[in-house]
């Protein structure tokens, strides 16, 4: 009976983890992607986002 217990905890704490990750990620590049409007609507173009997109492009090149 215990061993179960243990399991269940153990399943709990997982998904627990699992959505806690989630939802700090999904914070954080939801405040990336709020700065980034606002870098297009200050500058009245789409030139921030190009410029993100060229920076991530060659982030993953190297």
């Amino acid at each position: 009976m215990d061993s179960i217990g243990f399991i269940f905890l153990g399943v709990v704490t997982l998904c627990f983890g699992f959505l806690s990750g989630f939802q700090m990620a999904h914070i954080h590049y939801n405040k990336k992607l709020a700065a980034l409007v606002k870098r297009c609507i200050h500058s009245g173009t789409i030139a921030p986002v190009l410029v993100e997109l060229v920076r991530l492009g060659i982030d993953k090149n190297e």
